[in-house]
């Protein structure tokens, strides 16, 4: 036997002890419905974008529009499906609020709505009062008036029939014996007058998981840039911290029988709405303005997409849909060039010499075509070629390595769904690491490094303050 020989059959039996996943990830994003003029809605005076220059580079659905606009619903619709996206988790800042008659109103009887489906994003930094003394008042009527107006909805998202709520800053609230009680209690109330108790995903982490995670369904950590990226810098070690982040969080929700939802956000700059924060560019530094959006690929490549939970659909969180106070936004954006300028008095006060551009549907594109895989893509290069085929046969019989029908197994069929797609590639920027053309014993190794990589199992404070409350 050959040494590429025995690397085979090592590759094969290591897949046939742990398998590996083909399904597509299930891609949730944080939702804001809270734009449109007037009764507390947002306008987009306070982000960078509407300051570019020479031109602005704001929403493709029009540069001040209304999330009550059935037409943006639609558009918004649209857009979600390029980008794999099925679930909205919707901002929600109590009954009767701008955020609440949006989404009760507009999203929920939108005539498109079951193409989605939606969770509460509970914003509990506007909802039990300062960090140091919660109040846990609101609470149970909270989710007292979401059972009766939203949860019941029938495109609510459920696990294991109960009802996904996403907790902001879970890790500040409920990280004590003072707001295990109150979980407690909003759990037994649900129990005893719905007879349910809600999923419960917690924004738990933040470089370290907060105490009380057991008292959750899952945790999730909402803020990406203030764990890896506020100093400014985005480069290749902070996406392998963010990583190492997430090793640890999983390790941490399996030791808790709970389970994991990474997170991901294209970029972040702020200095449009507040003053303070360091932007994050949306580009490795290593790839510079010539990768738009490699920060992004980076990010799902090598910290995400490795760390999903097989028990809630792979579930991955993007933060966000909508936000471009905080330029978090991957919603599409009108074309428009380049720029490091902006109409400040210096000229760069919003862009402080990071490089911004009008970018369509690139960010849509990136996250369909990276938790999307093409049917008999065995090797996840996100091309069907032949060597995918050489997985193929190692697995063939003995695992699920090339299983493209997700029937358990790697048989002809799955060589007919190969066959079939054979020349499939998916448009996708690379970064700038160099990828050597692979042979022999290489060949089977790299492959063997990269799917292990890829392999997905079960599994501070902010350093700024919601926009508006």
């Amino acid at each position: 036997m050959n040494q590429c020989s025995k690397w085979a059959l090592i590759l094969a039996l290591i897949f046939g002890f742990i398998g590996r996943s083909e399904a597509a990830p299930t891609v949730g994003v944080y939702y804001y419905p809270w734009w449109g003029s007037g009764q507390g809605g947002h306008t987009f005076d306070q982000t960078l974008r509407a300051h570019t220059t020479p031109d602005d580079q704001l929403p493709t659905v029009g540069d001040q529009y209304s999330s009550r606009d059935a037409d943006v619903i639609s558009a918004h619709i649209d857009q979600s499906h390029l980008g794999n996206i099925s679930m909205w988790s919707l901002s929600w800042w109590g009954p009767n609020r701008y955020t609440d008659v949006t989404i009760r109103s507009h999203i929920l009887t939108h005539p498109r709505a079951s193409e989605l489906t939606y969770t509460i994003h509970y914003e509990s930094a506007g909802r039990l009062g300062n960090f140091d003394s919660p109040n846990y008042s609101n609470l149970i009527p909270d989710f007292q008036y979401l059972a009766d107006n939203i949860f019941n909805d029938p495109n609510y998202m459920r696990i294991d029939g109960r009802p996904v709520v996403v907790m902001y800053l879970s890790r500040v609230f409920f990280d004590d014996v003072a707001g295990a009680a109150a979980l407690a209690n909003l759990r037994e109330a649900m129990q005893t007058q719905y007879s349910y108790d809600p999923y419960i995903i917690g924004d738990h982490l933040f470089r370290t998981v907060a105490g009380g995670e057991s008292n959750l369904d899952a945790i999730t950590g909402f803020d990406v840039y203030g764990q890896v990226f506020n100093s400014g810098v985005v480069n290749q070690s902070s996406i392998d911290y963010l990583e190492q982040i997430y090793n640890y969080a999983q390790t941490i929700a399996n030791n808790a029988g709970i389970d994991f939802v990474p997170c991901l956000t294209p970029g972040f700059n702020d200095r449009g709405v507040r003053s303070g924060h360091l932007p994050a560019a949306r580009y490795l530094a290593e790839t510079g303005t010539d990768t738009p959006g490699s920060a992004m690929i980076a990010m799902l490549d090598d910290a995400v997409l490795s760390h999903t939970d097989v028990d809630i659909n792979e579930l991955i969180m993007v933060n966000s849909f909508n936000e471009w106070h905080e330029d978090t936004q991957i919603e599409a954006s009108v074309i428009a060039s380049f720029t490091n300028t902006d109409d400040s008095s210096s000229g760069s006060d919003l862009t402080v010499g990071r490089f911004y551009e009008g970018y369509g549907n690139r960010y849509l594109d990136i996250l369909r075509n990276a938790t999307l895989p093409i049917p008999g893509d065995f090797s996840n290069d996100r091309a069907v070629d032949d060597l995918d085929l050489g997985i193929w046969k190692n697995a063939f019989g003995s695992t699920d390595a090339a299983d493209a029908d997700n029937d358990g197994d790697c048989d002809g069929a799955d060589f007919v769904i190969w066959q079939s797609n054979f020349g499939s590639v998916e448009s996708f920027p690379v970064t700038s690491r160099a990828i050597p053309e692979p042979s022999g014993l290489w060949l089977v190794t790299g492959l063997l490094v990269a799917l292990l990589g890829r392999r997905r199992s079960k599994p501070g404070t902010n350093s700024w303050q919601p926009f508006f409350s």
